[in-house]
């Protein structure tokens, strides 16, 4: 709900997949629809109804375990199915609930979209608003026949918020090189043209100033989490002998301690994983607009240069190109070295029903862990 009390919009994205993504989203629906085959049964013989609560205890690991779906999808797809009328027939579902955990918005161009196998990057193109937003996931993957959308609950605010962020860091690139510095330097022949090309010079100066900011940033951010996931994994590598030895002294209560800090390096390092794909994702697409106006910045460079020689003098257009690179570059590394600060993660707010379902399973996962433990299984 927004602030005015109204609905949100229901914003459409139309998905450009490759072949290949294609058929991971086909994969993944196939998953979906086996989900739901195996929670018709599991509701059929706990005699349950609607009850959100006693389908995730009864189903929610024996889903995961038979489809290899995201834990995230499960979760949301438990909820989904517990709204559907029984009786209803799995292979005419098209569509299955999202979160911002399973896709994102990469920019103007590009969404991120998680399969079964991994994320996969797709480019997209937005349809517009086309009525309030009803449902009880933010989010929303429908699959007709070859097409690909994706509608979105937002607020009237969200999307001009979104646009003012690519505009600094993806829209401004290309503006800069595609317009901006060709209409200035084909100016030249003006009374003025070498004081518009400069002016031009420094407009792409500061796009290149910002995109190295960003470059900076995202490192430091790729640091600190790759760090941070070598300390969980080495905790996590640990805590196997520490529960053996637990229960060897009969300490059962310090061994289901220790199944619970599993579970939390689990999801840590998971979440992690997660981050450090959207990074990697981010810094290609920061190095391209670096490069992008780094580019331009030489182009335009040599053509000022080919400008300020006597008109008498011919020369090849050509000549010197690229002579200002090795500046360029120190410039770079200074820029890199002097951004070393640790930068921040956005976390979202999970829905509460949510969060129940999850600690719900998680204290399931506990017992069955132990359990598996005190028989002498690994857990």
């Amino acid at each position: 709900m927004t602030r005015s009390g109204t609905l949100p919009s229901r914003l459409t994205y139309r998905l450009l997949p490759e072949p290949d993504d294609l058929a991971a989203v086909f994969a993944l629906l196939a998953a979906y629809r086996r989900m739901l085959v195996l929670l018709e049964e599991i509701r059929r013989e706990q005699g349950l109804r609607a009850n959100v609560v006693a389908l995730i205890e009864h189903g929610y690991q024996r889903v995961r375990d038979e489809t290899g779906l995201p834990a995230r999808l499960v979760t949301l797809g438990i909820r989904d199915f517990a709204q559907r009328a029984a009786g209803f027939d799995p292979e005419t579902v098209t569509s299955m609930p999202l979160d911002d955990k399973l896709f994102s918005v990469k920019g103007a161009s590009e969404i991120a979209l998680t399969t079964m196998n991994g994320r996969r990057t797709m480019p997209y193109r937005v349809e517009g608003y086309d009525g309030p937003w009803r449902e009880l996931s933010s989010a929303r993957l429908t699959i007709a026949g070859d097409a690909l959308t994706i509608q979105v609950g937002v607020s009237v605010t969200a999307p001009q918020e979104e646009t003012r962020m690519t505009e600094n860091i993806l829209t401004r690139v290309g503006r800069i090189i595609g317009g901006l510095s060709n209409a200035a330097l084909e100016a030249v022949e003006d009374r003025n043209g070498l004081a518009v090309a400069e002016q031009a010079l420094r407009e792409i100066d500061a796009v290149i100033h910002e995109a190295r900011l960003d470059l900076g940033k995202i490192k430091a951010e790729e640091h600190r989490l790759s760090a941070r996931r070598g300390q969980l994994d080495g905790e996590l590598r640990a805590l196997p002998e520490k529960l053996s030895l637990a229960l060897s002294n009969g300490r059962e209560d310090l061994a289901r301690a220790g199944i619970a800090r599993q579970l939390d390096l689990e999801s840590q390092i998971e979440a992690i994983d997660s981050s450090l794909a959207d990074v990697a994702e981010r810094h290609g697409a920061a190095t391209k607009a670096m490069q992008a106006a780094t580019a331009a910045r030489r182009d335009a460079e040599h053509r000022i240069a080919l400008l300020r020689k006597p008109p008498a003098k011919a020369a090849d257009p050509l000549d010197g190109y690229g002579s200002e690179e090795a500046t360029r570059t120190r410039q770079l590394e200074q820029s890199l070295r002097a951004i070393d600060r640790v930068t921040g993660t956005a976390s979202s707010v999970a829905d509460p029903s949510v969060e129940e379902l999850d600690r719900l399973h998680r204290d399931d996962t506990i017992e069955r862990r132990l359990a598996a433990l005190k028989q002498g299984r690994p857990s």
